[in-house]
């Protein structure tokens, strides 16, 4: 661990680096604050689910043109991607094992994370607020981890990653609405 030195009563001491002290609590809440926003956007999805289900069932055949209803597909569609999402940053929060590995864990989650906000934030502020705060966190832990065993930021490997992973993750979302709505066009 980094250690940074320190007087006291004229004499030197040697003291942790104050950023690997804190890296655990934020880490912690991170984890905490991912598993309120995965209960929060959940708790949207059941209810547009069933909102779009009960509509679809008593309307199959006439929903072709139904401009609402499609937006309300999107819509869920959204929360689906977004679900998937958070619960992929969570496996990837739980699989930090030592602080070598954290930048390259932590960094394509920032993107990600900044991508679904706009996605859904205009829908769910509150929830898109959290985002931010997860995101500023998660930021805040990968520069400090980063320091503190000089490690070397990819950006470009980065951003290709978080690509690839919303990627999936919008392919997963977009094949649950086509098995969920058989008959709709989109």
């Amino acid at each position: 661990m980094v250690a940074s030195s320190v007087f006291v009563n004229n004499a030197v001491q040697v003291l942790p680096n104050p950023y690997a002290i804190t890296i655990k609590p934020r880490l912690e809440y991170s984890a905490y604050l991912t598993q309120s926003i995965f209960d929060k956007l959940q708790k949207q999805w059941v209810l547009a689910r069933k909102s779009n289900l009960k509509f679809y069932l008593q309307n199959e055949n006439a929903l072709n043109g139904n401009y609402e209803f499609n937006k309300q597909v999107e819509y869920e569609e959204t929360l689906t991607s977004a679900l998937s999402a958070v619960k992929m940053i969570q496996k990837r929060l739980e699989s930090i094992s030592q602080i070598s590995n954290i930048t390259e864990i932590i960094s394509p989650m920032i993107s990600i994370l900044r991508t679904v906000n706009s996605n859904i934030c205009l829908a769910l502020p509150q929830i898109g607020q959290d985002f931010i705060e997860l995101s500023g966190i998660l930021g805040s832990i990968a520069m400090d981890s980063g320091s503190l065993v000089e490690a070397k930021f990819d950006f470009k490997q980065t951003n290709l990653e978080s690509k690839q992973i919303l990627d999936k993750v919008n392919l997963i979302a977009e094949s649950k609405i086509r098995k969920q709505y058989p008959n709709l066009n989109f």
